[in-house]
């Protein structure tokens, strides 16, 4: 990391963000959405529950047309539909008569006004043709709902990039997003499935981008047994395949965002496993029987799904297993994260604060040793509260540190101190630098 005098008084390892408190960066998600509200492009909202997402979905657009054939409908719209020739995205058709061709489908494409939906069986003809949600606004809405299905404990925010012609063009822009934004917005981004059709070798390189130790960004993908691999090893993806019997408008992967967010470690809320968790609402869990085989391939690749809890004798729904697509249980990862944000804003505070004291913060020894008090309280409330099973602080003493480093001390920049922790479970062991603090 390059020691230059910026405004900034902490750094940790290689982020430049002004560090914010875990309730904020860890406890913010995001839906992310490409047309589907009325926000503008790149603008973003808090929503408390499922009626503030409601209000700022996209309005539904008139149909010209629709007609069946061979298990097809073929729908037309009065206005241009953005998206590319073989783009799928979620819609929703209502106001349609016969009322069969009402209901929320995985809808195809197939020309600049028109694209398709499957219905296997003839609802007859088509004497008013009804409306449907544009792209992504269904999907929002169905997402919302799952998310909120589990509580109310955190909300949700909603990211909209803008209509984007292709997936590629979308992840393209959520990568623009997520480079602009400083400081960090948000710690994870639920991402519309239809970007993993033919999409997700560029989704997997967007979200590589953030496979460091210090990347303290996830993308929660919905995937297929099929395309699960191509996001093989990349710790910054969290990918769950729904069960092959999902309604059309559950998204299974919305309560898997919830369950990051809700995270608060403290005192009396240990940081728990994300394995078994439970999900609530309508989400439909895989099939036991004449599944395993496709459900062994999903786990063994590192991906989740929704099984039931009936092997414990409970009825609820539960994720399993809980991974990102390096095989690491997700709370591993969370907790390093904690360390390091808390680490961040401990020491950052102790700074500002200590410079306005009597007797002042200053960059001697016993300012050192302040410093390390800090990291080592937070390393103990750590260990505590579940986010690690080890935390160890080391500190280059002043006389060392000045002798080795007289231009640092010059500018008043101090790197000595570094933490190493280990994981909630002791899977992972990971070392950082605790950053370049200008100390007066």
């Amino acid at each position: 990391m390059a020691n230059t005098i910026t405004s900034q008084i902490v750094t940790v390892n290689t982020s430049v963000q002004i560090a914010p408190t875990p309730s904020q960066l860890q406890q913010s998600g995001a839906i992310v959405s490409t047309g589907g509200t009325t926000l503008a492009a790149n603008a973003y909202q808090y929503c408390g529950n499922l009626a503030a997402v409601t209000a700022l979905l996209s309005a539904p657009l008139a149909l010209t047309s629709l007609a069946w054939a061979s298990g097809t409908v073929t729908a037309t719209s009065t206005a241009a539909l953005v998206l590319a020739t073989g783009q799928t995205f979620t819609t929703t058709i209502s106001g349609a008569v016969p009322a069969a061709y009402n209901g929320t489908f995985t809808a195809t494409v197939t020309g600049t006004d028109t694209f398709t939906y499957p219905l296997a069986v003839n609802p007859g003809l088509e004497t008013a043709p009804g409306s449907y949600l544009p792209n992504d606004a269904a999907f929002v809405n169905d997402a919302a709902t799952d998310f909120f299905a589990q509580g109310q404990t955190v909300g949700v925010y909603v990211l909209e990039l803008g209509p984007q012609s292709t997936a590629a063009a979308g992840i393209t822009a959520l990568g623009t997003f997520i480079t602009d934004a400083s400081p960090q917005v948000f710690y994870s981004y639920l991402i519309p499935k239809s970007w993993d059709a033919g999409s997700s070798v560029a989704l997997n390189t967007l979200a590589a981008t953030y496979d460091s130790p210090s990347g303290q960004t996830y993308f929660v993908v919905t995937t297929t047994q099929a395309n699960i691999t191509a996001y093989a090893g990349t710790k910054s993806v969290i990918a769950l395949v729904p069960s092959p019997t999902a309604g059309s408008t559950e998204e299974q992967a919305a309560p898997v965002l919830y369950n990051i967010s809700v995270n608060n470690p403290g005192p009396t809320a240990i940081l728990q496993p994300m394995q078994y968790r439970y999900l609530y609402g309508s989400i439909t869990p895989w099939a036991q029987q004449g599944n395993s085989a496709a459900q062994n391939a999903i786990l063994t690749a590192y991906g989740n799904m929704v099984l039931s809890g009936a092997e414990g004798g409970i009825a609820t729904a539960c994720l399993f297993k809980g991974t990102t697509m390096d095989g690491t249980q997700f709370s591993e990862w969370y907790g390093i994260d904690y360390c390091q944000t808390n680490f961040h804003q401990a020491i950052a505070a102790e700074i500002i604060q200590g410079s306005n004291q009597q007797p002042p913060l200053l960059f001697n020894q016993n300012g050192i040793n302040t410093l390390l008090a800090i990291a080592e309280n937070e390393g103990s409330d750590a260990v505590k509260y579940g986010c690690a099973s080890v935390v160890t602080i080391t500190a280059v003493p002043y006389a060392t540190y000045i002798a080795e480093n007289p231009t640092l001390y010059g500018q008043g920049i101090y790197n000595g101190l570094s933490a190493t922790v280990i994981s909630q479970k002791g899977f992972l062991t990971v070392t950082f630098n605790l950053g370049a603090f200008f100390i007066p």
